[in-house]
């Protein structure tokens, strides 16, 4: 049956908008640059996925026939954004074709039929928890950045470890990335209602999948969410997002903790040190960012070298009491800490000139970065 119905502009926008990031990829089916519309009773759904991302929205319109179809989302997704009408009317042609009507202006759009479309996955909604959106959000800020890019040569380090753990009669989410050079640590106390949540031995979650969740949870408040074997599983009112989980093994990063120490800490101004980076970073080589840092009493050296540009330095001051430290460090890594961590104050713990910075702040309880140094 030919569907025909009127939708806000605003809703079919926020909407497609979120589906064409997951459709955008280039696949070998051609139907997955599309997203599936069925329209039902008062409510259009809308479903998108790449087989390894899929998500389902719906959205209230005003219908008066129902049907399903599927149309490209990025051109749904531009015609809906360059479109000046509140509403936007859709009604089902012959052979799959769709006039869509938005105030002055009609257009005619080419679409495929549902049939065609993979079949979205089925999952245990009893098996799913309550959880507060802003704890999820802060575990992806907090370690999102240190995800490996897809060249990794660890396959398994382009994904973030999602565990559960009780640790004196206290539980804990955390989520853990690392890219090879630097490991990332966010753990958030919980409520005991998510100690039913069922875990795998190992839940990673790859870098878009995690992508996705963080876009999730701006839509929400608080959302049921479940870990199966294969997959996680998102749901709030009115959206649906399901991510194949990755297989494979992930460091043990807890041995990694175990070997450091934070005795020799040094105490840091965070937005003072983050300014310093970002103009030493100015004279760092592109490809490894790297800068000298010196510390002598309670006083801290920043230098780069460029062979094209030339050289910069930066001093101030900091809270340190230990022996004289020079090594280097790819600026970036600190950066990017800086930038997500909570707190006026950070320490930096490090043993020697060849060892591992520990980075911690007593105002962001949970966060743990660890940046490995570099040979200049």
């Amino acid at each position: 049956m030919a569907f025909q119905f009127n939708i806000s502009r605003d809703d079919l926008l926020r909407a497609i908008s979120t589906q064409q990031n997951i459709t955008s990829k280039k696949g070998t089916l051609a139907i997955l640059s599309n997203v599936l519309l069925e329209v039902g009773h008062d409510k259009v759904t809308f479903t998108g996925t790449d087989l390894e991302i899929g998500l389902k929205q719906t959205v209230p319109a005003e219908v008066l026939s129902p049907g399903s179809l599927t149309l490209p989302a990025k051109k749904l997704f531009e015609l809906a954004r360059e479109s000046g009408s509140s509403v936007i009317a859709f009604k089902e042609e012959k052979k799959n074709w769709v006039e869509i009507t938005a105030g002055p202006s009609v257009y005619r759009l080419a679409g495929m039929l549902s049939d065609e479309f993979p079949q979205f996955p089925e999952y245990n909604e009893e098996a799913m928890v309550n959880v507060d959106s802003t704890i999820i959000a802060d575990l992806v800020d907090k370690t999102i950045f240190s995800i490996a890019q897809d060249k990794e040569n660890m396959f398994s380090l382009t994904a973030a470890l999602f565990q559960k753990v009780k640790e004196e009669d206290k539980l804990f989410l955390k989520m853990i990335s690392s890219d090879g050079h630097r490991l990332t640590i966010m753990s958030k106390e919980v409520d005991e209602s998510l100690n039913s949540l069922e875990m795998n031995p190992i839940t990673l979650i790859p870098r878009r999948g995690v992508q996705e969740i963080r876009k999730f949870c701006d839509n929400a408040d608080n959302f049921s969410f479940g870990i199966e074997e294969k997959q996680a599983v998102l749901k709030s009112n009115d959206s649906l997002l399901i991510i194949r989980l990755m297989e494979g093994e992930f460091p043990d990063y807890q041995s990694i903790l175990q070997g450091l120490s934070s005795d020799n800490t040094i105490l840091i101004d965070r937005i003072r040190f983050l300014e310093s980076l970002k103009r030493i970073n100015l004279f760092t080589e592109d490809l490894f960012h790297a800068i000298k840092m010196e510390i002598t009493d309670t006083n801290m050296v920043l230098t780069s070298q460029n062979a094209d540009f030339g050289s910069a330095k930066d001093e101030f001051t900091v809270e340190y009491e230990g022996e004289s430290l020079s090594m280097g460090f790819n600026c970036r890594y600190f950066m990017d800490t800086l930038q997500v961590i909570d707190g006026d104050v950070i320490k930096a713990s490090i043993n020697s000139d060849a060892s591992p910075c520990l980075i911690t702040s007593d105002d962001d309880e949970g966060f743990i970065s660890v940046i490995m140094p570099m040979k200049l």
